[in-house]
């Protein structure tokens, strides 16, 4: 008799522990689909549901054919965009609507081997996380984050040593298939869902 009472909130579990899930989806952003002349462009904002601040893209393999191999061509992923911090400055993805998880991202110095890239993640005004990676300027490195539930990101590059390729030197950061999801407002049916769940043993104690 006792399992049988246990029975509606164990279904009502169920559903919310199956519905949560696949309300999220994860989004990787390899920035090719973005017309990028040779010497880049800056993303607009609300690219990918996301507020861009001094990020651009180029096309790398279009960028190394004209001009020849940097890190921007060795940071590429996914043919043929990029994405990078204009002029080595720092920049900034924001979330306007709704909070979301950065979860992973490749980097490359674009000119620099050794590069420091200081990542910050904030939920408003609060830092939350902070860490530094080292990225090289010959190959794309896969860093992974699981920075969770925050609204803004803000890159800042520093340091490392010139590669020795055609520009010189330079602490510009090469960005490619960012993968991050956003966070979804509870649903009304989860909210329907979870207040039936609280009440069950107050109304099944009034039929008793």
């Amino acid at each position: 008799m006792k399992f049988k009472l246990l029975l509606p909130p164990l279904a009502i579990l169920s559903l919310l522990f199956f519905l949560a899930p696949s309300a999220r989806s994860q989004t990787v952003i390899t920035f090719d689909d973005i017309p990028s002349p040779p010497g880049g462009a800056f993303i607009t904002n609300n690219y990918q549901g996301l507020s861009w601040s001094n990020f651009a893209t180029l096309n790398a393999i279009l960028q190394t054919n004209l001009n020849g191999v940097s890190g921007y061509g060795y940071g590429m992923v996914s043919p043929s965009n990029v994405a990078f911090n204009a002029d080595g400055y720092p920049a900034e993805i924001d979330s306007p609507g709704t909070n979301f998880n950065f979860l992973s991202a490749y980097f490359a110095g674009a000119w620099n081997s050794n590069l420091n890239i200081e990542i910050q993640g904030f939920r408003g005004a609060n830092l939350i996380y902070d860490e530094t990676v080292v990225a090289s300027a010959t190959n794309p490195t896969l860093f992974t984050f699981n920075y969770l539930d925050i609204d803004r990101l803000y890159f800042n590059s520093f340091g490392g040593q010139p590669a020795g390729l055609w520009s010189g030197a330079g602490e510009d950061f090469v960005m490619d298939n960012f993968t991050f999801e956003f966070i979804p407002e509870p649903s009304s049916l989860l909210l329907a869902t979870f207040g039936a769940l609280l009440l069950w043993p107050l109304l099944k104690r009034k039929r008793v």
